[in-house]
């Protein structure tokens, strides 16, 4: 690290008290991380699934069974087994069992389509597959298998462990549950609790190091196709440290609801910061608004992570006004812009504050974090200052080795033990984005004279109007200033000679409406005339990931 850089660490003194910028990380594989954590909180809750609860020891002797079992079935160091599961008890136990026989475990979308299904899993070629089998109804039907069903024919897969969303539920929930079941048989094929019970609950010997790879993180692909991340054991104990130290849980007193899938990575490391914090998780496998507020009632929900749309959804759900929320201590947004409107709207109607992170797949999750130890010191409309251990910096988008000022716009660039060790199988795309132990994020942003950073928009995503640069975020804020906006989405648009216009996607507030000439008008009053929308289309819904990103690229398409 050059002497410039550390004296440029300017965020410093927005640290709380004690923090230093270097933190004690265990030389540890995750193996034994997991082991000594839940060894320390053995008899403490650490996972409630729908009335089904696990404790600490439990999740340690349960994981254990299953990373015997993989290897009574072949599994060895280094092999891949994909995860395409729900938010249920199967994950977190399949994923620190896939870790302690030393295999790398592969995060799936099991409701992307066949197609992508079968690219993720060509590319990071699992020995296994673990996949749900069950047909859901609530809050829409949805066909759990039929995705990797579809494919499974163009796969060199060995086995497929099948499991369903009701194996953990309480008798009576079991019979009543929400789910359909459907009946699939194949020669390769293995129940989920049979692999269970067939593995001994003592650790296995452990057969990795701390450089190898634990898990392929895919990224969303919401502008290109997807790439796993490597991330090494190291990569993922020091993002969890890292993260503790800044967000300081309170052990036993905090309990997270996680209904972030846990394939994703702000969703894959939530959960195991309050492993690392003694704290409990709440399970959730889909996100509904109803659902949510009395999860946060019924539990004592004191720590919730979620994206933008959830936080909208919630702010215009008629439960939210007589939603009991005062157990809430923090709420955390990332993955995609956070508008100061929804802040002030969520903070207003939640009574709790609601700060924003940043992070990625390729940075094995968040790298800067509002200061929460003093609210007074978080930024509304800012992603926050870099964590302990990371260096961020503003780069030329066009010469990455020259480094941008103060309040210049330029390419945000991260440095630190958290940054993968490269995509899988892609060499050319890892120099792409890793220059000089930098990697380029391709977020457009700027850091202010204190040291606190601001995303602009995604590069890719600029549009150029009339030869001016207009990021999309700079027309979505507007929109979501006016009263009438739940969901708000800006592309650009070509016209026959190539150049481009603004195109607006807008969905309404339950029982609110608007004029395209109304909405039009609005951002005239608030925006320089090359910025504002062209064109508003109106719809019921936007196109959205998993985790409820608005995906701009199939809107443009």
């Amino acid at each position: 690290m050059s002497k410039d850089i550390e004296q440029g660490r300017i965020w410093l003194d927005k640290y709380p008290d004690g923090l230093k910028f270097d933190i004690n990380v265990p030389d540890v594989t995750f193996g034994d991380y997991i082991d000594n954590i839940c060894k320390e909180y053995s008899n403490e809750i650490a996972y409630e699934y729908n009335g089904t609860s696990f404790t600490y020891s439990e999740i340690n002797d349960l994981s254990n069974k299953f990373a015997n079992a993989l290897i009574k079935h072949g599994v060895k160091k280094g092999d891949r087994v994909a995860l395409l599961l729900p938010n249920i008890p199967q994950f977190p136990i399949a994923l620190y069992g896939i870790l302690k026989a030393g295999a790398i475990s592969v995060g799936t979308n099991f409701l992307y389509t066949p197609a992508e299904i079968e690219s993720q899993l060509l590319d990071a070629k699992p020995k296994i597959v673990i996949a749900c089998t069950d047909l859901v109804k609530k809050p829409i039907e949805r066909d759990l298998y039929q995705g990797f069903d579809k494919t499974r024919g163009n796969l060199d897969v060995e086995k497929v462990i099948t499991t369903s969303v009701t194996e953990f539920l309480p008798g009576i929930k079991k019979r009543l549950a929400f789910v359909k079941v459907k009946k699939r048989s194949f020669d390769d094929t293995i129940d989920f609790m049979d692999v269970l019970n067939s593995g001994e609950s003592t650790r296995p010997k452990d057969v990795t190091s701390t450089s190898d790879i634990a898990a392929l993180q895919y990224t969303g692909g919401t502008t290109g196709k997807s790439k796993g991340a490597m991330l090494t054991h190291k990569n993922i104990i020091t993002e969890v440290e890292m993260v503790c130290e800044w967000v300081k849980l309170r052990k036993k007193e905090d309990t997270a609801l996680i209904v972030l899938p846990l394939f994703h990575i702000f969703g894959f490391i939530g959960q195991m910061i309050m492993m690392r914090s003694g704290g409990k998780v709440v399970l959730l496998p889909s996100f509904e608004e109803k659902q949510v507020l009395k999860t946060i009632e019924k539990n004592k929900i004191t720590i919730f992570p979620g994206v933008t749309t959830m936080f909208t959804r919630l702010i215009d759900h008629p439960g939210m006004k007589n939603a009991k929320l005062s157990s809430l201590r923090i709420s955390f947004a990332a993955a995609m812009a956070l508008p100061e409107a929804v802040v002030t709207q969520f903070v207003e109607k939640s009574k709790s504050p609601l700060v924003e992170l940043y992070g990625l797949s390729e940075t094995t999750g968040a790298v800067t974090f509002n200061p929460i130890h003093d609210m007074n010191l978080a930024k509304v409309g800012s992603i926050g200052v870099p964590l302990p251990m990371c260096d961020v910096a503003i780069v030329n988008s066009e010469n990455h080795e020259q480094f941008m000022g103060t309040n210049e716009i330029g390419e945000i660039a991260i440095k630190g033990p958290v940054v993968m060790n490269g995509y899988w199988k892609n060499e050319e795309e890892t120099n792409n984005m890793i220059k000089d132990g930098w990697l380029l994020t391709g977020d457009i942003g700027k850091m202010d004279e204190e040291g606190y950073f601001y995303i602009v928009d995604r590069k890719k995503d600029m549009i150029k109007v009339g030869g001016f640069n207009v990021y999309p975020r700079d027309v979505e804020d507007v929109l979501y200033e006016n009263e009438n906006v739940l969901e708000a989405a800006a592309v650009g648009i070509k016209n026959k000679d190539l150049s481009e216009y603004i195109k607006a996607f807008v969905v309404f507030k339950e029982g609110k409406d608007a004029t395209e000439e109304e909405l039009i008008e609005f951002c005239k009053t608030k925006l320089t005339g090359y910025k504002v929308p062209k064109e508003i289309e109106f719809r019921d819904e936007l196109p959205k990931s998993l985790i409820g990103k608005i995906l701009r690229k199939e809107l443009k398409n």
